[in-house]
């Protein structure tokens, strides 16, 4: 048995200001176009703490709680509060501001990423260190949502075997 690298949870933010073609005819943004850059920096996430490409599995427990408007300006941040031998639950919250600066969640969702190798393989990732009583909690979640995304992973292989 090898003896696994652990490594303190890493973080990836980005912010942009919602343009006119990210939203649609109500002037909120699409979620579709949310979940994309929602994605894109959980990747960076995952990239970071694994030291390796990694690819998403699943988006777990998407949330949508306020709308985002033409012209605010959201910001994304992703951490890492689970892994498993090669994968990893990143939580991914975005906040927006309009144009009084001040800020509040608007949506939040839990992704699920593999490490690859350079083949495109599988390959163990750390563990995740924790350290704070709020790692602590999150982590538990963290392992909650990728026991449910397993289950759901059995569910898909029967539809796909049983073509329902």
């Amino acid at each position: 048995m090898t003896d696994r690298l652990k490594k303190r949870s890493t973080e990836a933010t980005s912010s942009i200001m919602v343009f006119p073609s990210d939203t649609n005819d109500y002037g909120t943004m699409y979620g579709g176009r949310l979940i994309e850059m929602m994605d894109m920096v959980g990747g960076i996430c995952a990239r970071r703490f694994s030291s390796h490409k990694a690819v998403t599995a699943s988006i777990e427990d998407m949330q949508f709680n306020k709308p985002i408007n033409r012209g605010d300006i959201i910001e994304f941040k992703s951490k890492v509060i689970y892994t498993g031998k090669t994968s990893m639950v990143i939580k991914t919250k975005v906040t927006r501001e309009g144009y009084d600066e001040a800020k509040e969640i608007c949506a939040r969702a839990y992704f699920v990423f593999v490490a690859m190798d350079s083949d495109g393989r599988p390959i163990e990732v750390p563990l995740l260190e924790l350290v704070t009583e709020k790692e602590e909690k999150n982590n538990k979640i963290g392992a909650e949502i990728r026991k449910r995304q397993a289950l759901e992973e059995k569910r898909f292989e029967i539809e796909l075997n049983e073509n329902l």
